[in-house]
């Protein structure tokens, strides 16, 4: 499904109508996510302020931090793409979040349509203390399949008090 969708594009052919959500009966098929999603060129390189260097001074982060927590953005990306359940990102990678959505073609033709196939939903909490709950519970949760996937995560970026109440539905 991704290779044919990623050659529509490439040929110019890309239609209209998203395609179905991906399925990911085995490892080939998380590790194809996974280089599609390492792949996709958030940053346009032909931007003289691309995403990373707005992240940066907006946030007062340094590069090399920016450029981490784009790393760990592309890695909550794809637990969104692969997950079954509601995944919710730490509060630093939803600021790389909420920045990527107002890159509306990198988000929704680039990302959702082209690489992941799906839609994938910012959500953020209508204040509730139920809804707060479900979102530390989600987030606890986000962190065992990010531990599933890519290991320990960074805390300086993932802290376990990092939650926030966003969730995202892919």
């Amino acid at each position: 499904m991704l290779d044919f969708l990623l050659r529509r594009k490439r040929d110019g052919q890309a239609g209209r109508v998203p395609a179905p959500p991906p399925t990911f009966p085995d490892q080939n098929a998380y590790e194809r996510m996974w280089e599609a999603i390492q792949n996709l060129p958030i940053d346009d390189p032909k931007a003289a302020k691309p995403l990373s260097f707005r992240l940066a001074r907006e946030q007062g982060w340094s590069r090399e931090f920016t450029m981490r927590v784009m790393e760990e953005y592309r890695r909550f990306l794809f637990l969104m793409a692969v997950s079954d359940h509601s995944v919710t990102p730490s509060i630093t990678v939803d600021e790389a979040w909420h920045l990527h959505l107002i890159y509306s073609k990198s988000y929704w033709e680039d990302l959702c349509l082209y690489t992941v196939g799906k839609p994938m939903h910012h959500n953020p909490s209508g204040g509730s203390a139920d809804e707060e709950s479900g979102f530390k519970d989600d987030y606890r949760e986000t962190l065992i399949l990010y531990r599933r996937f890519f290991g320990e995560p960074p805390a300086d970026i993932w802290g376990p008090e990092n939650g926030k109440n966003v969730k995202s539905k892919g």
